[in-house]
C-alpha cells in the first residue's frame, strides 16, 4: 500500500469517526436526554408577556433558560384559540445543520446541545475597549452557529391537538433577545377569553380592553393605559350604582372622596382582588402622566392580568348572586306548595 493510500484511508477514517460522533450527538438521539436546567423559564415568560420589539438581555445567569427553551424542554400555559380553552403548549426543539465539506454532507444537530457544549468550553469573545486595550467577555454563541441563533422560531404545540400551533419569532443581536413576531397574536389569544365576561362587561368595556391589548402588542404603552383606566373606572361606577341603589353609601360623600376611599366604601360590591389592591388606579394614572413608553410596556402584562383576575372574581360573584336568586325562588315555591 502506498503512502498516498495510507493517508487517504486515515483521512476517511477520521471523517467517518466525526460523522459517527455527530450522529450520536444529534437531535434524534434519545439515549441520554438532557437534564432541564431552568425553572419558571424567563425567556418563555418573556415571549408570552412581551409586546413586539421588546427585548431582554442574554446573560451568564440565564443562558441555560435559553438553552432549555431552544431544546424544547419548556411548557407554557396559554389560551388555545382552536380549543377555546386554556391549554398546555409544548415547545419543539430547534436544530441546525453542520456541513462536512469533505463529504459534502449536512448533519442535523441540536442547537441547544451545541450551545451547552460552548458553555462547557467557556466560550468568550475579544473586544477592544475605548482606550485601545483588548479584553475577553463571556459569550453565549460562536461564529459557527451565530447565523442559526440570529433568527429563531420557537414553535409550540397544543398538548390536546398538535395541529394547534403557537409560534414566536426572535431576533438576537449580540446579547439582546428581541421578540419580532408572534402568531396567533397577543390580541388573538386574549380576545376569545374576554367573551367569558360578556355578562359583566359592557360592549364599550370589551372594545376598549381589546384596544388596550392591541396597542400594547404594537409597542404603544401610554395609550394602552388610557383604556385600562377607563375600564377600571367603569367597574367602580357599576359597583357604585348598586351601592347607591341599596342605600349603603351616600352619593355626595362618594363624589367628595378619593379613589382609594371610594374602593373602601364599595368593598362589599367589588371583587376582593380590587379591594385588596387599590394601588392599581394610581399606577395606571401615573403611567399616563409620568411613566415612559418603555415602562408602560414593561408593566402592562401585570396590569392586564390584574384586570382579568378582577373579571374572574366578579363573574363568580354574578354567578353566586344568580344561583342565590334561583334558590330563593325555588324555596319560596316549595313553601307555597306545603302551606
Amino acid at each position: 500500500m502506498s503512502l498516498y493510500d495510507i493517508i487517504i484511508k486515515i483521512k476517511y477514517k477520521i471523517l467517518n469517526d466525526e460523522k459517527s460522533v455527530l450522529m450520536k450527538m444529534n437531535l434524534f438521539d434519545q439515549n441520554k436526554p438532557r437534564k432541564i436546567k431552568s425553572k419558571n423559564n424567563i425567556f418563555a415568560e418573556f415571549l408570552q408577556k412581551s409586546g413586539l420589539y421588546d427585548e431582554i438581555e442574554i446573560t451568564k445567569d440565564n443562558i441555560f433558560h435559553l438553552i432549555d427553551l431552544i431544546d424544547g424542554k419548556v411548557k407554557i400555559d396559554e389560551f388555545c384559540p382552536s380549543c377555546k380553552e386554556k391549554r398546555v403548549f409544548e415547545a419543539k426543539p430547534i436544530i441546525f445543520y453542520k456541513y462536512l465539506e469533505q463529504e459534502n454532507l449536512h448533519i442535523p444537530k441540536s442547537l441547544a446541545a451545541e450551545l451547552e457544549f460552548l458553555q462547557k468550553l467557556g466560550i468568550s469573545k475579544t473586544i477592544t475597549t475605548e482606550n485601545g486595550f483588548s479584553t475577553s467577555l463571556w459569550n453565549w454563541t460562536s461564529w459557527q452557529v451565530e447565523e442559526d441563533c440570529r433568527l429563531m422560531v420557537f414553535r409550540f404545540s397544543c398538548s390536546m391537538d398538535e395541529s394547534h400551533k403557537l409560534d414566536y419569532v426572535v431576533l438576537t443581536d449580540d446579547y439582546k433577545f428581541k421578540k419580532v413576531g408572534q402568531f396567533p397574536s397577543v390580541a388573538d389569544l386574549s380576545f376569545p377569553e374576554l367573551k367569558e365576561y360578556n355578562k359583566i362587561l359592557s360592549k364599550d368595556d370589551l372594545k376598549e380592553f381589546r384596544r388596550a391589548i392591541g396597542l400594547h402588542a404594537q409597542g404603544i404603552g401610554i395609550g394602552s393605559y388610557v383604556y385600562l383606566r377607563r375600564i377600571f373606572e367603569r367597574i367602580i361606577d357599576t359597583a357604585k350604582g348598586k351601592a347607591i341603589s341599596d342605600g349603603t353609601i351616600d352619593e355626595q360623600t362618594y363624589k367628595d372622596s378619593r379613589v382609594d376611599a371610594r374602593i373602601k366604601m364599595l368593598a362589599n360590591y367589588l371583587p376582593k382582588a380590587l379591594v385588596d389592591n387599590p394601588a392599581f388606579y394610581g399606577i395606571v394614572s401615573k403611567g399616563i402622566h409620568e411613566l415612559s413608553e418603555e415602562e408602560c410596556i414593561l408593566y402592562f402584562p401585570v396590569l392586564k392580568d390584574f384586570i382579568f383576575m378582577i373579571l374572574r372574581q366578579w363573574e363568580q360573584i354574578r354567578k353566586d348572586e344568580e344561583a342565590t336568586k334561583q334558590l330563593q325562588a325555588s324555596l319560596s315555591k316549595i313553601a307555597g306548595n306545603i302551606k
